[in-house]
């Protein structure tokens, strides 16, 4: 290391002026330590634990430090050494475990920066307790002394002290639940025995905060913590070509919040990761296979084939029940919409606030797949159409039986005053009969929906709702605004499916008993995680014939969650407006044992297979496989190719297999543009 022409005295040999003298003449200045009696001598007086360790050790340390450059000379080390030293020297460091009775009080100094006066920092003070125990401690001294000399290198540099330099002092933040007390072990003397020192060490619990990492799964699986992630996303954001390495980090959030509730700092990651995702969907680099299919499922819930609007009357009520309550429980959705219409007829408040009116439906997604997908352009289309529509209902107010769903109305729509169904139903009078699902005295667990984390009202109306129902409510160790996502948020179900089954797995072990749930995703996610539970519908006494049991029933897939909400969709249009709608025509595929969830795994649905072998077989457009006989052949309606394996069984077709790719595959048939995202 070059010599540097700036020197520093060093008043004081105790631990934080050497550690200091080590720093600064590493780093190439002139140090000489100024110290009365034998150059170890000093420090002995304040460490006598050191003798333990043997002269030759002790020699071996001022070797090293003579190696480095630091000179020691003797003196008298008093307030006139001092300031001569700070006349002589660029920079000067006064060892306050050394010599306190030159120091100055603590109490006085700017942590961190320890800046005392002109060229003169001070370190190495002794501890005190909160009972007023005095006491030294190597690691606090020998902290403060590296300290001084990061100030003492920026003062002789002649630049700020204090710009980029962390000076907090306020503590780690550590989780405390369940771990015992032990008392703090004190010194005997002013300095602690080699025994003292081993057990006081041993309280030691190692401390990180990581209280986010260890509630959630996705933190866990990048083996990081949020400082660690927002370096790597700003990382993959200054890449303009080459492998954007952070993209699953990205895409693996569900952005529901828990951790921005858990951090004593408040830090968020799910506003992070969204605003990660809006940039890289700005610069178009977000892959369209992380959140296409999704995004394909919202327009189609929104399509002809699903969506319908069914006006009740002028004002009144709108009843929101969501995509997915309508693909999920559509036979509760139909029997709830009749139920509302008769509860809710003629006029006045049957609470306060609340006014009986006609009730309107409208089946349709609220367009939220859209945010988390970072797509702003596209939410907002969403956003838009769902002002026209509520407007040619009649500016109705809005209930809705989903929290996301809710949550999109109220920021959309602020002036529908959208509520919960939950809400709704527990002001009006309890109906006769007794709940389906569960008996009455059944103890469940409550699942929180995670875009509910701060919707108190939509909480006590649940909870409120249960026993009414005869049931026991009971709160899990993380609940309301601590809640955890069963892994439907954020669109992890189709970035990441393994990473969201293990969120499910997660939350459904922090549930002590069989849950109930609020949201049809949180009930339908634990269920295929293998955990008992109920939706609030299956609870209410008006929808008892409907009721599913505790049993972890697994929800619908992918292909018949979209067949559901068509279906919901013709008959109501029959019912309510009176439409002749016909019955899809059957399909003449049948699939080998075990297809279909292999499909569902990667995406891809049954009325799209269908259509591929059609369109393959209509241009004869496919290979045929020497040994088995088998067909193969490709189609490509959109921004997605589909390949289909089968073969002709009496008159219909069987499938062996089909897999697809979210890329345009020239020759593939089927759309003949280039594009991308879904553009024609």
């Amino acid at each position: 290391m070059p010599r540097k022409q700036k020197r520093i005295a060093v008043i004081g040999a105790g631990l934080a002026g050497l550690v200091c003298a080590w720093d600064l003449a590493g780093k190439g200045y002139p140090v000489t330590v100024f110290h009365e009696g034998e150059p170890q001598a000093q420090l002995l007086s304040c460490w006598p634990v050191l003798a333990g360790a043997g002269a030759a050790a002790l020699d071996a340390e001022w070797e090293a430090l003579g190696r480095r450059g630091v000179r020691f000379e003797q003196a008298r080390t008093d307030a006139a050494c001092l300031q001569q030293a700070a006349g002589e020297y660029d920079g000067v460091l006064l060892d306050a475990g050394a010599l306190p009775e030159l120091a100055p009080a603590e109490s006085g100094m700017e942590a961190q920066i320890l800046h005392w006066r002109d060229n003169i920092c001070c370190a190495g003070w002794a501890s005190v307790t909160p009972t007023g125990h005095r006491f030294a401690s190597a690691s606090r001294q020998a902290g403060q002394g590296r300290s001084a000399a990061r100030t003492l290198e920026r003062l002789v540099a002649g630049v700020s002290l204090t710009a980029a330099r962390d000076t907090d002092e306020r503590s780690l933040f550590t989780e405390l639940d369940g771990i015992a007390p032990v008392e703090r072990v004190l010194p005997v003397a002013e300095t602690y025995s080699e025994a003292e020192a081993r057990q006081e060490a041993g309280r030691c619990l190692q401390c990180q905060c990581l209280v986010c990492v260890k509630a959630c799964v996705y933190l866990q699986k990048y083996k990081g913590y949020p400082r660690v992630y927002a370096r790597q996303m700003y990382n993959n954001a200054a890449i303009v070509k080459g492998l954007h390495l952070a993209n699953n980090l990205i895409n693996g959030c569900a952005l529901c919040g828990q951790c921005e509730e858990l951090c004593p700092e408040n830090f968020s990651m799910a506003e992070l990761c969204l605003s990660a995702r809006q940039d890289m969907v700005e610069r178009g680099v977000m892959p369209p296979s992380a959140h296409e299919f999704a995004l394909e499922d919202m327009e189609a819930a929104s399509g002809p084939e699903c969506a319908l609007s069914i006006k009740g009357g002028e004002g009144g009520w709108l009843f929101f029940p969501g995509c997915q309550l309508a693909a999920s429980r559509g036979e509760q959705v139909e029997a709830l919409y009749a139920w509302l219409r008769e509860a809710l007829a003629g006029q006045g408040e049957f609470a306060p606030g609340l006014e009986r009116g006609p009730v309107s439906l409208l089946l349709r997604c609220c367009g939220i797949p859209a945010r988390w997908g970072g797509r702003e352009a596209l939410f907002a289309q969403q956003a838009q159409e769902l002002r026209q529509q509520w407007e040619e209902l009649g500016r109705p107010r809005i209930m809705a039986a989903c929290s996301s769903c809710l949550a999109v109305l109220r920021e959309v729509l602020p002036e529908a005053r959208a509520l919960s169904l939950w809400e709704v139903l527990d002001a009006l009078p309890w109906p006769e009969g007794l709940p389906g699902g569960a008996g009455r005295g059944t103890l469940l667990t409550m699942q929180d929906p995670c875009t509910a984390r701060y919707d108190r009202a939509w909480q006590e109306a649940v909870r409120s709702l249960a026993r009414k129902a005869g049931m026991v409510p009971e709160e899990p160790p993380q609940g309301r605004d601590r809640t955890a996502c069963c892994g439907y948020g954020g669109l992890v179900w189709c970035a990441q499916p393994e990473l969201a089954d293990a969120m499910a797995g997660h939350r459904a072990e922090g549930l002590p008993h069989a849950a109930l749930s609020s949201c049809i995703m949180c009930r339908d996610r634990l269920a295929g995680s293998g955990k008992p539970g109920l939706h609030l519908l299956d609870l209410l006494p008006q929808l008892a014939p409907l009721a599913h049991g505790l049993e972890p029933e697994k929800g619908p897939g992918l292909s018949e969650r979209r067949a559901r909400r068509a279906a919901l969709r013709r008959r109501l249009a029959r019912v309510w407006l009176g439409q002749e709608v016909a019955e899809p025509a059957a399909g003449r595929l049948d699939l080998i044992p075990g297809l279909l969830e292999e499909l569902e795994r990667r995406h891809i649905l049954l009325e799209d297979v269908n259509g591929a072998v059609a369109a393959v077989e209509a241009e004869k457009a496919y290979f045929v496989d020497a040994e088995s006989g088998h067909r193969l052949g490709a189609w490509r309606p959109r921004n997605v190719t589909f390949w289909v394996e089968y073969t002709e069984e009496g008159g219909r077709w069987l499938l062996h297999d089909a897999w697809c790719h979210r890329m345009r595959v020239p020759g593939s048939g089927g759309v003949q543009e280039n594009g991308c995202c879904g553009e024609a």
